[in-house]
């Protein structure tokens, strides 16, 4: 049993860790779309360089959120698991 609950400490850890780098990059997505909204009221919505780059650069974090994401829920599960495999411990000791 103690075994399973020193694993789950583990798995806490690293779904900690990304859930941490998740709320990071989702943080910098929301400042981009800031960034990128001042652009448009600056430009009154035309299409420029700075712009279309600014876009990009919002659609390369959006797949960066969506990535960090993914992996926050992969380490969700290895916690779903360690729940069990902590019951079924406990179960065998009694």
């Amino acid at each position: 049993m103690l075994r399973e609950a020193r694993k789950l400490e583990v798995r806490l850890e690293d779904f900690i860790k990304e859930e941490e780098s998740f709320i990071e990059a989702l943080r910098r997505f929301i400042d981009k779309i800031r960034e990128l909204n001042v652009k448009v009221e600056e430009t009154g919505g035309k299409e420029d360089r700075e712009l279309g780059n600014l876009r990009r650069e919002l659609i390369n974090l959006f797949s960066e959120v969506l990535k960090k994401q993914s992996e926050v829920e992969h380490e969700r599960s290895h916690l779903l698991e360690s729940y069990g495999s902590l019951l079924l411990a406990l179960d065998e000791k009694f």
